[in-house]
């Protein structure tokens, strides 16, 4: 990988993680109490949307802070399963990814590929 493709892909996990960490107005954890039994399960469906898109925001941001960490060692764009190297083009569609296509494919078949 070149300097100006780890700093391009350096510069689009800050990117990623500015606008993750923004503030989400829209968010409300909250569930109010309210006499009409079909409001208030309109109420806690939404909460629960807004408590998993939540997680799913802490998960991203853990990983984007990973790849960060991973881009300033030797590691980065290495495959953890096969220890080849990710695609350019992979690791600019997914900054923080761990794995190859073929390892990453055989992973959510729940297999193992073999080196």
């Amino acid at each position: 990988m070149t300097k100006t493709q780890i700093k391009e892909i350096r510069m689009h996990l800050v990117q990623g993680l500015n606008t993750m960490t923004e503030p989400d107005v829209d968010e409300a954890l909250v569930v109010e109490n309210c006499p009409d039994d079909t409001d208030f399960a309109s109420q806690l469906a939404q909460h629960g949307l807004n408590v998993s898109i939540h997680r799913r925001r802490v998960t991203r941001i853990r990983e984007m802070e990973d790849a960060l960490r991973r881009l300033a060692e030797t590691d980065y764009g290495v495959c953890e399963e096969c220890g080849e190297e990710i695609g350019v083009a992979r690791l600019k569609a997914n900054p923080a990814a761990r794995l190859c296509v073929l390892c990453q494919s055989a992973a959510e078949e729940g297999l193992t590929r073999c080196a």
